[in-house]
């Protein structure tokens, strides 16, 4: 149980979203229960930091976790409730807190590996934990939910939901340039497939308007023919864009 003060300090009480349970106590006060620890840890060293000598500091903990998602699911793996380990460094300038990151990458490697695990470290979307860097240890799994792409030549890997990729060009001539744009009548075809088979060209070369509703406001979201909106990826776009979270993103009905 976690004071809310400490969330309205960081800003988070607001911005982290339903996941975070709220509530209050018999004088009204607020607290909530703690999905992650990062505000606690930060008021209780900073009674305890006094000088520059101390740092870097690295503290970890086993701790139990309240996260209040829509669907837990594969029982005590995604249940509401679960028990975390996590760490948490402190450190003089960014270069520092890069290296103490480089040596929990290390760790948790070497972990997976005594353990006989096939896995893959992939690049992953920090949500709202925040920050620029973040890689999942991921099992790979015939019951697994989540999907990595990887590549053997290069060594690139992340997440679905974070991956970057190679867009090749389409409507160009031979010399570059965009083609000329013209109308074109489609009678009575509604879908990528119907159109694409109607003028006898791939879905890959059509671009698709799907229309979001971001915390109540319509949003047009553009995306290739053969792709399918990424929601995490629109969230985070929007975030960045507007500059605080979207609690509620979803398609316009």
């Amino acid at each position: 149980v976690q004071p809310a003060e400490l969330w309205m300090e960081s800003g988070r009480w607001d911005k982290y979203g339903p996941e975070l349970l709220r509530f209050q106590d018999r004088k009204g006060s607020n607290f909530c229960l703690g999905p992650t620890h990062e505000e606690v840890i930060t008021a209780m060293v900073r009674t305890e930091i006094t000088s520059y000598k101390q740092l870097p500091m690295n503290l970890y903990q086993i701790q139990t976790k309240f996260r209040d998602e829509t669907r837990p699911r594969f029982g005590l793996m995604r249940g509401r409730e679960f028990i975390m380990k996590d760490a948490y460094s402190f450190d003089l300038s960014e270069e520092d807190a890069l290296k103490s990151y480089d040596i929990m990458f290390e760790a948790y490697t070497k972990i997976c590996e005594r353990l006989g695990f096939e896995f893959r470290a992939v690049e992953a979307d920090s949500g709202n934990i925040g920050g620029s860097r973040s890689h999942e240890f991921q099992v790979l799994a015939e019951t697994g939910e989540d999907e990595i792409v990887s590549c053997p030549d290069c060594g690139y890997t992340a997440n679905v939901e974070k991956a970057a990729i190679k867009v090749e060009g389409h409507g160009r001539d031979a010399a570059g340039h965009l083609e000329s744009i013209q109308p074109v009548e489609t009678p009575n075809q509604k879908t990528i497939d119907e159109v694409s088979a109607f003028l006898n060209k791939s879905a890959s070369e059509f671009v698709k308007t799907l229309i979001y509703m971001a915390d109540g406001d319509p949003i047009a979201v553009l995306v290739r023919g053969d792709h399918e909106a990424n929601e995490i990826k629109l969230n985070a776009y929007l975030t960045e864009s507007r500059g605080e979270p979207i609690n509620e993103l979803r398609m316009a009905s």
